[in-house]
């Protein structure tokens, strides 16, 4: 029999983790009053709005990248590390066809024209998510359906190679040079607010995605298969739920989500084949904070992570490094204080 851990371990590793996330939001709360003190005015106010508006929309695309992750672990039980180069896949895809099958001239009326930019990611979304919902698939069905249910090291070794698989890929293809879409420029303003128009866009196309997201699992009949496959699996197969299928359309599904956000991500910032490092450690402290598996915490996490990372990003001196030791020693807080999320896993729902 093992022996317990003791206590005092768990508070060296409490104590470290809120000194992780601690010092760089006590640094930004600093810089916060110590703002407030120098401009006690409606000009640090609609600042700090700025601020805050502009977490919720980066929180908002973090969500829907973070969505297709929790998907696939909230079903498959698998860690899907290629997660991140899926999102990469589909940023070049809008790069491929914006850059080199888009006629130039209609280049002008996406980066001028507010209803052509919208039309334009639309179009991208419609070519790119059949296709890697497709890829997801193919996927599924080839690398990973052999080992579902098998140890977890297994399919998180498959995807790992593949992740790299893909990165070498498109450096082949594509360099490693940074690329971008000239896309649509300028904000629009909100009283005293000033909103990037890409990042308008992103927020509106994640709500809707989001909200479609919630609609399909809560009242079709494929949605209620899967949360009955991610809540027990061999329960939902004796009712009749065809679960090898479940796991094939769930992956489908997850690939495109993430597809998705590499859409999105390409009409804000410049991108190149290793991008999806970045946005698959976010998810994953998003999935952890918001619970995994729960669809909810995942908008949850992603929205909360964004205006944490814009808080410490605008009020501490070199706050873009700070932001990311605050969001991982608060996943790691969070999994010591409370493993199952903010909202609980699938199963709590």
């Amino acid at each position: 029999m093992a022996e317990r851990t003791p206590g005092w371990v768990y508070a060296v590793y409490l104590a470290l983790a809120l000194a992780g996330a601690g010092l760089p939001l006590a640094l930004a709360w600093e810089g916060f009053v110590g703002w407030l003190a120098q401009a006690r005015s409606m000009t640090s106010l609609a600042v700090t709005l700025q601020v805050l508006a502009s977490g919720i929309l980066q929180g908002g695309l973090y969500a829907v990248i973070a969505m297709g992750l929790t998907m696939i672990f909230g079903v498959m039980r698998i860690i899907n590390v290629a997660h991140g180069e899926f999102l990469m896949v589909g940023a070049y895809m809008a790069f491929v066809f914006f850059m080199m099958l888009l006629p130039e001239e209609l280049h002008s009326l996406f980066t001028s024209n507010l209803g052509m930019a919208i039309l334009g990611v639309g179009v991208f979304l419609l070519i790119c998510l059949p296709l890697m919902f497709l890829f997801g698939m193919g996927v599924q069905r080839l690398l990973l359906n052999p080992v579902v249910g098998g140890p977890e090291l297994t399919p998180l070794l498959i995807t790992f190679g593949l992740s790299l698989i893909l990165i070498n890929t498109f450096i082949s293809v594509f360099s490693s040079d940074f690329r971008a879409i000239p896309y649509m420029s300028g904000a629009l303003v909100v009283g005293n607010l000033a909103l990037g128009y890409p990042q308008v866009i992103s927020v509106a196309v994640s709500a809707a995605v989001t909200g479609g997201v919630f609609g399909f699992l809560k009242f079709s009949r494929l949605g209620k298969a899967v949360r009955a496959t991610a809540q027990n699996a061999d329960v939902a197969m004796v009712c009749g739920v065809n679960v090898e299928r479940i796991y094939l359309y769930t992956f489908g599904f997850g690939t495109a989500l993430a597809a998705t956000g590499g859409v999105l991500i390409s009409i804000q910032l410049a991108f190149s084949p290793e991008i999806g490092g970045i946005y698959i450690l976010r998810s994953f402290a998003i999935i952890i904070l918001g619970g995994r598996g729960n669809y909810l915490g995942a908008l949850a996490g992603g929205i909360l992570l964004g205006v944490i990372e814009g808080f410490i990003s605008f009020f501490v001196s070199q706050g873009s490094q700070l932001q990311e030791l605050a969001a991982y020693t608060l996943l790691v807080f969070m999994l010591l204080v409370r493993p199952q999320g903010l909202l609980g896993g699938i199963a709590d729902e």
